[in-house]
């Protein structure tokens, strides 16, 4: 119970720190002996807790410690689990970032706080049963937002809060039945993110068939209407050079995605705005020769940014927009020179806020590398050795939250053309 200790002592400080401001505001009100007694009769008993400080405590602390007090009271409970209160946590509260690995084998998940050290200590170990393991399939990780992990996996999307446990699974999107999915041209081009406009999160799924110029679909799942839509007339100018799906980065409302453009053959970024839900096309870095299947976009301290892989040279690229959607704003911030046997096998998952990348290798290996390239001694972990995470689990940084979502279980389809 030491955790309820802690908030009993954080209480009774903050009542101390309350009760000295009321003195001196009294102190200076109080003219005569009567007006005195009044206030020392209306003075509340020491063991009591205003409503109002308790749940201003409450969106103070971090949601591992709020999910053990549901347990303290009811009202405690109902409190905590108010999507008001949620919200307002999220908002007003440090958000706490962690990499989190997904096993559908050991029907298990681990979380570990990589601003901390890459230590045992700092890692949780959950059990999940809403994902039943099936032959030939895999979690495809696809995007994180507002505390949520969105992933596919075998013939349906999955959202899950790793924090609360909630989760749901929609089916995909209706394009993805109606097309012949053995077509080796077919791809797709996924992502997750929130509407803070509506007040909703959207799924996004791109497919395009580069043998047929005008078959492309743009759909999106609106988890507050709770049914997949169709943007019509959406032609698709762009192909891509990889065979699975390609991963959206979510930045400043918007998804974005590398893809080649189809006439000129040369690398764009495009994006889909979320409150718009429009896409719309960003510049390509001048001066990055990389071919794009070894460049990543992703979000590095506060800038939409891009990571390249030279394998020959065992280095890394570090492009930073600094202005959104401004070309000449691109600049190269850092080369890493990696020492690292199996270079190509190392992917730059998340930096740190002191400016440290730590990446993940083939075998669930964390490393830990400073802005000079070097590995940062005592900062590698492999996740784990006791087999908690099977080889090759899939890997995601996610903000830990107490949100829940919106709409309900049926899932209906219709068209988007206005």
């Amino acid at each position: 119970m030491r955790w309820f200790m802690n908030f009993m002592l954080l209480a009774q400080k903050t009542i101390r720190k309350r009760r000295r401001r009321e003195r001196s505001m009294e102190k200076k009100k109080r003219k005569t002996k009567t007006t005195k007694t009044k206030t020392t009769a209306t003075t509340p008993p020491k063991s009591y807790v205003p409503e109002e400080m308790i749940t201003e405590i409450l969106l103070s602390l971090p949601v591992k410690s709020l999910i053990r007090f549901k347990c303290v009271s009811k009202p405690w409970f109902s409190l905590i689990s108010d999507p008001n209160f949620a919200e307002s946590h999220f908002q007003l509260t440090a958000h706490t970032r962690k990499i989190e690995f997904i096993s559908t084998e050991l029907q298990k998940t681990t979380s570990i706080d990589f601003e901390e050290q890459l230590v045992l200590r700092n890692a949780s170990v959950k059990q999940f049963n809403f994902l039943h393991p099936q032959p030939d399939s895999l979690i495809q990780i696809i995007s994180s937002c507002r505390g949520f992990i969105f992933f596919k996996y075998s013939s349906s999307f999955c959202i899950f809060n790793p924090c609360t446990q909630v989760h749901k699974q929609i089916p995909l999107a209706p394009g993805e039945f109606e097309t012949n999915l053995e077509l080796r041209d077919l791809y797709y081009l996924y992502g997750f993110g929130y509407d803070r406009l509506r007040d909703d999160y959207l799924v996004v799924s791109l497919s395009c068939i580069l043998a047929e110029e005008d078959f492309s679909r743009l759909e999106y799942f609106s988890f507050k209407d709770n049914k997949w839509k169709e943007i019509e007339d959406t032609y698709f100018l762009y192909t891509k050079d990889k065979i699975e799906p390609r991963v959206g980065s979510l930045y400043n409302d918007a998804i974005h995605w590398i893809a080649i453009h189809s006439d000129s053959l040369t690398e764009v970024i495009i994006a889909f705005d979320l409150t718009e839900r429009k896409l719309f096309e960003m510049p390509y870095p001048n001066g990055l020769g990389h071919k794009s299947d070894y460049c990543e976009l992703w979000v590095f301290g506060e800038f939409l940014s891009l990571w390249a892989k030279d394998c020959e040279n065992n280095t890394i690229e570090i492009w930073v927009m600094k202005e959104y959607n401004m070309h000449w704003s691109w600049i190269k911030a850092i080369v890493l020179r990696m020492n690292i046997r199996f270079f190509n096998e190392f992917f730059p998952l998340c930096s740190t806020k002191n400016g440290d990348i730590i990446g993940t290798d083939a075998e669930n290996m964390l490393v830990r590398y400073n802005n000079k390239g070097e590995l940062i001694e005592g900062s590698s972990y492999r996740c784990f050795a006791d087999g908690v995470v099977s080889c090759g689990s899939p890997s995601i940084v996610y903000t830990e939250s107490l949100l829940s979502l919106p709409g309900d279980d049926m899932q209906v389809y219709e068209d988007d053309s206005d």
